[in-house]
């Protein structure tokens, strides 16, 4: 299996359109994600987004991380990616009912995807160095295995705080690097032998996955309610909101990545922080969204809380992701993004007495302002 599935280190490999048709899974889950937090804008349902929100990201980019090891056009590689796409649409598809009815059938897609692939990987890359950390790697997943089932049988709260612990164990193994007692960690950013420009182009994939289902987000708000003037002009607004959001991570963000790639060394950081801030940049889109659908549903309506807290916590945590990675691929502050954190936070303030429109027009402005910048 070793020599019929792993790519030789060093090799480079370009992503696949069996990855792309993964990666199609994960458009449904982010949008389900966003539906749900719609729904009931209030913190109980904003903490279960997020728990099943980092749980369904962790899940993409371990998956993004362990094919960029792989051979793509291997029968038995291609038959994975298959399983992980099946597995993930059980994921996704219990994502609504996912602290009520269908618990079990979210930790079952989601455990035969984190299981099935580290198994996979510690076959496949036997005798390198990389198979060992995937052992590490699986310790790590069994140990959240009880969590996850015990809160699929648990009452709503009690789901809330084992999944939520589940998700801590994930995060904390990955940031770690797997480090285990005994046996440390097998592998480290600058040995990772990842192949730079396929994983680069893995994220710039999955953020216009994001950007495609706001998209849809808000299209689909807008057709479900009567026609009027300010539903359009809210429309108008969070597509350009939108389109600057692109315009901030392909002007600026994504060549930082693209140079940092270039070294070996570098590209281990950028895979890293890479992985790290679009983690952010999922949380923060899923609340755009979110913010421009109850917009665009109920533009004339007070601000309240919730969607204050989503329409400039969103573009501020969008714009702080990008003044880490940007920070730790060259060093320095990017400040027009740091004044844009701060001229967000002034404007959620100044604008909580306004309505939902105006809320999304001041912080969509900001971040044109943002991309004007970097043009």
């Amino acid at each position: 299996m070793k020599v019929a599935v792993s790519r030789e280190p060093g090799a480079e490999r370009e992503v696949s359109p069996l990855e792309l048709f993964f990666d199609l899974v994960y458009v449904f889950a982010i949008g389900e994600l966003s539906h749900h937090l719609a729904v009931h804008v209030d913190p109980r349902t904003a903490a279960e987004t997020l728990i099943m929100a980092l749980a369904v990201y962790y899940a993409w980019y371990m998956t993004a991380w362990g094919a960029n090891w792989l051979e793509p056009d291997r029968v038995p590689v291609r038959m994975l990616l298959v399983g992980l796409t099946f597995a993930s649409l059980l994921m996704s598809v219990a994502i609504g009912d996912a602290f009520a009815a269908r618990a079990w059938l979210f930790v079952a897609g989601y455990e035969l995807l984190q299981l099935g692939r580290s198994a996979f990987l510690i076959a496949a890359l036997r005798g390198r160095v990389l198979s060992e950390h995937f052992v590490n790697v699986l310790i790590w997943e069994l140990v959240g295995v009880p969590l996850w089932v015990a809160g699929a049988f648990a009452g709503p709260d009690g789901r809330l705080v084992l999944w939520g612990l589940a998700v801590l164990i994930a995060y904390a193994g990955a940031y770690t690097l797997h480090w285990l007692p005994g046996r440390g960690r097998r592998t480290d950013i600058q040995h990772s032998e990842i192949a730079a420009g396929h994983l680069l182009e893995r994220f710039r994939l999955f953020f216009l996955i994001m950007l495609g289902e706001a998209v849809v987000t808000t299209g689909s708000g807008f057709t479900s309610e009567p026609f009027s003037v300010a539903r359009l002009l809210a429309l108008a607004i969070g597509f350009t909101g939108t389109v600057a959001l692109w315009w901030c991570y392909f002007q600026r963000a994504e060549g930082v990545g693209a140079a940092l790639a270039e070294s070996d060394e570098g590209a281990g950081t950028m895979g890293w922080w890479g992985t790290l801030t679009m983690t952010l940049i999922v949380l923060a889109l899923i609340a755009i969204a979110v913010a421009d659908e109850l917009a665009i549903a109920h533009p004339g309506d007070d601000a309240t809380l919730g969607f204050t807290l989503l329409a400039f916590g969103g573009p501020i945590v969008f714009l702080l992701a990008q003044v880490l990675f940007i920070h730790a691929a060259l060093g320095r502050v990017a400040r027009t993004r740091a004044l844009a954190v701060a001229a967000l936070a002034i404007l959620a303030v100044a604008t909580a007495p306004l309505t939902l429109l105006a809320g999304i027009a001041a912080a969509s402005a900001v971040l044109v302002a943002v991309a004007a910048a970097d043009a």
